[in-house]
């Protein structure tokens, strides 16, 4: 059951876990990038592995994917190649990283011999918790517009290695107990993670929650191939379209038109430079019946046509040349 499954989770029900992601994996590979909300039956709240049995697992590859958790990973050891929204960058030893929620991403690692944690956890978590889940939400590392990723020195590594130690000894713990001391461990490790990303200077001014906000994102998540419009929105959320103009603009910076656009293009890019569907393909994927339409939006939005910049991008090169 659900229930208390992040509580107990044995090796064995850790391995299970493991499993289910490689089946939806292998089964769904043609999706072009898999959304687990739908394609992985299995669900959960919390979940932390040792890096070395998922790449194991995995035989060290994740393909494109996302999902409604938020993930954080430090490679301890370990090389290779990964992917987190429009970022692409060398994994290498002390690498720290940041998978916001619903956010495409995807690994290839060059050798099974690595280490590290990987820790993943929801929203509702939290909720049976003392801790407000907008203690997690107003977290800067969550903000998609900072650069997801940064290779700690030995003293900042050792560090995070120690709360991710401490999180896995807790797990033994609380079998029997409440979830607040796990909890809270986290989000020792997300101020951690705070400090570490603002100390390289990669954030700007702290967002604030806001309801709306928030459930914006999450209709965005899932509506916007098929609704673009500001009023669709606005309409669902019972507000003025001026209003969540408003309040995307104070709190994000831009209005809800470009916000929708930017989600557009931030996918359409992705599946651009890490997939080998056709621009047809890509363009039906993000629900424009035209692909003639796709490319003008496409252009109008970034200044280049879509196979201009597919061409542009390193990665689908080297793809293309191997």
């Amino acid at each position: 059951m659900l229930k208390n499954l992040y509580i107990s989770e044995s090796r064995s029900e850790k391995d299970r876990v493991l499993s289910r992601y490689l089946q939806a994996f292998t089964k769904f590979s043609g999706d072009g990038v898999i959304d687990l909300d739908k394609r992985l039956k299995y669900k959960f709240e919390y979940s932390l592995h040792e890096l070395e049995s998922v790449i194991h697992a995995f035989n060290g590859t994740v393909p494109p994917s996302r999902q409604s958790i938020y993930t954080i990973g430090l490679v301890k050891e370990g090389a290779g190649l990964n992917n987190i929204g429009q970022h692409a960058f060398p994994i290498r030893d002390n690498t720290l990283f940041i998978i916001p929620s619903r956010v495409i991403h995807s690994s290839d690692f060059d050798t099974l011999a690595c280490k590290g944690y990987l820790l993943h956890f929801d929203l509702d978590f939290f909720s049976k918790t003392s801790l407000p889940k907008e203690s997690i939400i107003n977290r800067k590392i969550f903000r998609t517009s900072i650069r997801p990723y940064l290779y700690l020195n030995k003293s900042q590594a050792q560090s995070m290695c120690g709360i991710f130690e401490q999180m896995m000894h807790e797990e033994d713990r609380i079998k029997n107990e409440g979830n607040d001391m796990l909890a809270l461990k986290i989000l020792e490790l997300l101020i951690h993670c705070d400090r570490l990303f603002s100390k390289a200077s990669l954030m700007g001014k702290v967002i604030c929650y806001h309801p709306i906000i928030h459930k914006f994102s999450e209709l965005l998540e899932y509506n916007y191939k098929r609704y673009r419009s500001v009023q669709f929105y606005a309409k669902v959320l019972n507000v003025h379209p001026n209003h969540l103009n408003f309040l995307l603009k104070k709190h994000n910076g831009l209005n809800a038109k470009q916000y929708i656009n930017n989600k557009v293009i931030s996918e359409s890019k992705y599946l651009l430079s890490n997939s080998g569907l056709i621009i047809k393909e890509i363009a039906n994927h993000m629900g424009f019946e035209d692909p003639n339409n796709f490319s003008t939006f496409f252009q109008k939005c970034t200044g280049q046509a879509p196979l201009n910049y597919r061409e542009s991008c390193p990665l689908y090169s080297s793809q293309s040349a191997s």
